[in-house]
């Protein structure tokens, strides 16, 4: 079966996966290791604070508010997930007027109503992608919760490594949760890229690169990350 994506159309979109991947990659990567500023890394030094400090508080409503908190907003971008599926999938069966709409745009390629399908496709996928990683995470919260919840009370003896383990594994938990939550918001970006697409390949690629440029500026790069880092005050050691 021929792709309905000429040769140029595919070139742009192996360009765009490729984007993708490696931008993914290379956040994990600086996530993980370095010195280099990071906002994921920055973030998960504030979570192990936050889940030492835990256990030295009697009262602990606030924690399980800000908990709460989190899952809501991840909460929600699933529930517009949902919602935005719906309309691609509408979108679907209007192909060829789209097709028509887009002719008429300035300095807009001319497409077939199966190139705004294969688009529009892609478009879902990602979408598709983008919900599972945001309900996973979503789960997550609620898994960060139910230990959170059994966190011993402040008053109870434990040993020091025992503390430091606890502590470690519910930042994990929630490192792991805000990782996923990273990736699915990630998808809305490149998604945007995509539906640049439907004005022609020119405007997809520049489109796909700012992306990029704007995700590095605002993981690595941006005052907010420098803010949360400068913020850091470490647990006094028990």
């Amino acid at each position: 079966m021929q792709s309905p994506l000429n040769p140029i159309e595919l070139l742009a979109l192996v360009y765009f996966l490729l984007l993708w991947s490696g931008y993914a990659h290379y956040a994990k990567y600086r996530a993980k290791t370095g010195d280099l500023a990071s906002l994921s890394r920055s973030l998960r030094r504030h979570r192990e604070a936050w889940a030492q400090r835990l256990l030295d508080r009697e009262m602990r409503m606030t924690d399980a508010a800000l908990l709460g908190s989190q899952e809501r907003v991840v909460g929600f971008f699933a529930s517009t997930t949902l919602l935005l599926m719906a309309g691609v999938l509408t979108a679907l069966t209007s192909s060829g007027k789209i097709a028509e709409i887009t002719s008429h745009i300035p300095f807009a390629e001319p497409q077939s109503g199966g190139q705004i399908e294969a688009k529009l496709a892609l478009v879902l996928v990602i979408l598709i992608y983008a919900f599972f990683k945001v309900t996973w995470s979503l789960r997550q919260y609620g898994f960060a919760a139910v230990v959170m919840g059994a966190a011993p009370d402040s008053g109870e003896e434990m040993a020091a490594d025992q503390r430091e383990e606890f502590a470690c594994n519910l930042a994990k938990l929630m490192d792991s949760a805000g990782h996923d939550n990273n990736s699915g918001l990630r998808a809305y970006y490149f998604c945007l890229a995509v539906v640049c697409w439907m004005s022609g390949t020119i405007p997809f690629l520049l489109a796909t690169t700012l992306t990029v440029w704007v995700l590095y500026m605002r993981e690595f790069r941006s005052a907010t990350v420098k803010s949360i880092q400068r913020s850091y005050v470490a647990p006094r050691q028990q």
